[in-house]
């Protein structure tokens, strides 16, 4: 009897238990870490930045990645304790298209600091068109492959073996390679056009000193450093574990693995943009703080000078009042010496 229910439970904690006790663990982890994140970020921004279209992504993407993790966590509790009685097939179908749609936002984040640097207004509508020419035709693309992953992940979950179904279908359909080769030629595109222009601009700006603010000049040129350290580390994780994915896809390697790499990259991917617009709006409320600090030394410095002129009008008109009084007086003054 021990050994038929061993025979029986072995199996099911290989290939349930185990898998579900790895999402979890990612899941979770990446889950937490989003609140300090989230909270960051709407402190680190004001009234005014809270309206641009990259803040409005970066609380959507959050909030995707946020839901999904929940839905990873609580289906992966749910298999653990119940690993004979599964949960429908839709929630995992929903969980593979918000990481999905949630790395198409990111490259919209990239795309979108991208048309901040070179506005039309700038750089004319015609080269402005070349510019964002390959991003949107791949992010349509994209779209477009998204939809049709999902139909072909609807049909095979439907039937008693829509697991083994979607399982093959996950490691044989041609939509996920499509979809990461895309996003990653999508990253590469907007993260070294980024960095291209972001180190033009610190060649031209490392040429150029103020005689009267010289510190701004080198805080400035600190800045565009990080920043483009900020773009370059957000370009190689992800990028680096998008050929991952393909290369263990094309390897054949287990569902169960290729699930982990992609739940990491999905979430590695959020917190790279978050992170970079927290950091910007850091470095803009410190310049704020700044320039409120420069101001009131400004105008306490010009209080003590009005105040000081206004004393020594006052110490004048005294004097010469008191002169006045002297020469009334018959006090010798300067004609009567003479």
């Amino acid at each position: 009897m021990s050994a038929s229910l061993s025979t029986v439970l072995d199996p099911i904690e290989t290939e349930v238990i185990h898998p579900s006790l790895i999402a979890l663990m990612i899941g979770h982890s990446f889950t937490t870490l989003l609140v300090p994140l989230v909270i960051a970020l709407f402190y680190f921004s004001n009234k005014y930045s809270r309206r641009t279209p990259i803040f409005i992504l970066n609380v959507a993407t959050i909030t995707l990645a946020f839901f999904a993790g929940i839905m990873i966590d609580a289906l992966a509790v749910h298999t653990i304790l119940s690993p004979i009685d599964p949960w429908p097939l839709a929630l995992n179908i929903s969980i593979g298209l918000l990481g999905m749609f949630q790395c198409i936002l990111v490259d919209l984040i990239l795309l979108l600091r991208l048309i901040s640097l070179h506005p039309p207004r700038h750089i004319g509508l015609p080269r402005f068109s070349l510019l964002i020419a390959l991003p949107v035709i791949l992010k349509v693309a994209r779209i477009t492959n998204l939809i049709v992953f999902t139909k072909q992940m609807a049909d095979a979950s439907r039937g008693p073996q829509g697991t083994e179904k979607m399982a093959a279908l996950w490691m044989s359909t041609p939509c996920l390679k499509i979809d990461w080769t895309a996003q990653v030629v999508d990253n590469t595109y907007a993260s070294v056009a980024f960095l291209w222009s972001v180190r033009i601009r610190l060649s031209n700006r490392q040429g150029i000193t103020s005689d009267i603010r010289p510190s701004r000049t080198a805080t400035f040129a600190m800045r565009l450093r990080m920043i483009s350290r900020i773009a370059a580390t957000n370009f190689l994780i992800p990028t680096l574990f998008s050929i991952g994915q393909i290369i263990i896809v094309y390897l054949g390697v287990n569902t169960g693995t290729v699930n982990s790499v992609v739940l990491v990259n999905t979430m590695i991917t959020v917190f790279g943009a978050v992170f970079a617009t927290v950091w910007v709006g850091k470095e803009k409320r410190q310049d704020e703080e700044d320039q409120r600090a420069r101001e009131m030394k400004l105008k306490i410095g010009e209080g003590r000078m009005k105040s000081g002129s206004e004393l020594n009008w006052k110490v004048a008109t005294v004097q010469s009042d008191s002169v006045e009084r002297g020469v009334k007086r018959g006090a010798p003054g300067v004609i009567d010496s003479c």
